[in-house]
C-alpha cells in the first residue's frame, strides 16, 4: 500500500512538472511576440540549439537513441507488463512521435520556442521511461 502511495505520488509530481513546463513555454512564446529581449534571447537560443545540437545528423541519434531504450524496455519488460508500464510506454511512444515530427514539421520550426519545445519533449521521455524503472 505505502509503495503504490508512493508511485501516485511520484507520478503527480511528474505531470505536474510537465505540465508546468508547458505552461511555461507557451507564456515565453506569448511574450516573446511582446517583449524584445524576451524575443531576442529566445531567438539566439534557438539559432544556438538548433546550429549545435537539432542538427539532421545530431537528430539521426537522437532517433537511434530512443530506438535502443524502446527495444531495451521492451526485453526487460517483455514478461512482467503491468498497467502503469503499459501506459508509460504508450506516452514514451507518442513523445517520440510528437519529437520525430515536430523536428520534420515547418509549423514547429517557425515558433520561438521551438528548440525548448524539442528538449522538453526529450525530457518528458525522460521522465516516462524513469517511471517505467521506478515503478515494480
Amino acid at each position: 500500500m505505502k509503495k503504490n502511495l508512493k508511485n501516485r505520488v511520484m507520478n503527480s509530481l511528474i505531470y505536474g512538472f510537465e505540465w508546468s513546463i508547458v505552461i511555461a513555454l507557451l507564456i515565453l512564446e506569448y511574450l516573446s511576440g511582446y517583449k524584445a529581449g524576451v524575443m531576442k534571447h529566445i531567438y539566439f537560443k534557438k539559432i544556438e540549439y538548433l546550429s549545435k545540437i537539432y542538427t539532421k545528423n545530431g537528430m539521426i541519434v537522437h532517433l537511434i537513441l530512443l530506438l535502443f531504450i524502446f527495444i531495451g524496455l521492451m526485453l526487460i519488460y517483455k514478461n512482467r507488463w503491468n498497467f502503469n508500464r503499459k501506459r508509460s510506454m504508450v506516452r514514451v511512444v507518442l513523445l517520440s512521435i510528437i519529437l520525430v515530427g515536430g523536428f520534420y514539421l515547418p509549423y514547429m520550426a517557425k515558433l520561438n520556442t521551438y528548440a525548448y519545445i524539442l528538449i522538453f519533449l526529450e525530457v518528458a521521455i525522460g521522465l516516462e521511461v524513469i517511471k517505467m524503472i521506478k515503478s515494480k
